[in-house]
């Protein structure tokens, strides 16, 4: 039975796969603004649309863009399993190419971030919410409350005129300042992304405390919670053995989410700190309407999703049992 609710969450991610391919190709060709103009530039565009309009349409045919839009779909269908995407229009270098040297960067910057999120957000809301109406729930409870309402821009905004422009801790942007080598590159990108990583990690900490505080409140409330301590059996053994393990679903369901919108979800901190990483990557090519680094771009951005929402429901399965005995009824 697990193996084909598995099956089954399976084709749900590859059916979604392709309704988001089709959905890039389409949104991108209904986009304001011809393709053309973008390839060549404005002020070109304008002059050979009055001198030499033949030239236009050999660009248009060169990236197959006067071709009828089924045809265009099935080419675009082959190029994207062949990992063809093209050349970006604002620089001509190859999509992919840039895509995945940008897509690292985020990846530094955001996979430490996520998990020291759910390390100290997790074990700070379980603490809160076994003892709640206690100390450390009095005191956090209200502060993180605040700081997961605060939008992630304007406390990067916050943190970079303290600490890099007044203080001057903290270098105000990049990722590296150059001219570096060996084990003092290293440490000079360290020094770059510790501001960054710090707004995310009490961004997301706080949504994490939060979380895991109202849902570990909710099971220490449960029958099975109250006859355990009527045992005797200590506190530390009731968090670990019976809520924790309870409260991991939700939990690793928002973990996984997290980690899903990985490739986007820091776009605003990115574009405060002058992080060359997907983030400021669509941010660019939003502005120059560059239509294949957007497609990539958004097309990584979907499969990332879909693979981390499969990912997600699999562990849940595993995790509790009663998913499996909820579909057997159904």
């Amino acid at each position: 039975m697990k193996r084909g609710m598995i099956f089954q969450h399976l084709l749900t991610g590859i059916f979604t796969l392709i309704c988001i391919i089709t959905i890039n190709f389409l949104l991108i060709r209904f986009m304001p603004g011809d393709p053309v103009m973008h390839i060549i530039g404005e002020d070109e565009y304008l002059r050979l649309e009055t001198l030499n309009p033949k030239v236009l349409e050999e660009v248009r045919a060169e990236y197959g863009l006067d071709k009828p839009i089924l045809s265009q779909y099935i080419t675009y269908l082959k190029k994207t399993v062949q990992f063809d995407f093209g050349n970006s229009y604002r620089t001509k270098t190859p999509v992919l190419e840039t895509v995945l040297f940008r897509m690292r960067w985020t990846l530094l910057l955001a996979v430490p971030s996520i998990l020291l999120s759910a390390l100290i957000g997790g074990s700070l809301g379980a603490t809160a919410g076994y003892y709640s109406g206690k100390k450390l729930d009095t005191v956090l409870s209200p502060v993180l409350m605040v700081l997961s309402s605060i939008p992630t821009n304007c406390l990067a905004i916050l943190c970079l005129l303290i600490f890099a422009f007044r203080l001057k801790w903290f270098p105000l942007g990049g990722i590296t300042s150059g001219g570096l080598s060996g084990i003092a590159k290293g440490l000079d990108i360290v020094w770059h992304m510790l501001l960054p990583m710090t707004v995310m990690v009490l961004f997301r900490s706080a949504s994490d405390y939060m979380l895991m505080k109202s849902t570990v409140e909710g099971i220490r409330k449960e029958e099975y919670i109250t006859v355990a301590q009527g045992k005797g059996i200590s506190d530390r053994k009731i968090v670990f053995h019976h809520v924790i393990k309870n409260a991991l679903c939700p939990f690793i369901t928002s973990l996984c989410m997290q980690f899903g919108n990985i490739l986007a979800g820091s776009m605003m901190v990115e574009i405060v700190f002058s992080w060359k990483g997907m983030g400021t990557l669509i941010y660019d090519s939003v502005n120059t309407k560059d239509f294949p680094m957007l497609q990539t771009c958004f097309l990584f951005i979907g499969i990332c999703i879909i693979v981390f929402n499969f990912l997600a429901d699999v562990l849940n399965i595993v995790i509790d049992p009663r998913l499996r005995k909820e579909k057997i009824n159904e």
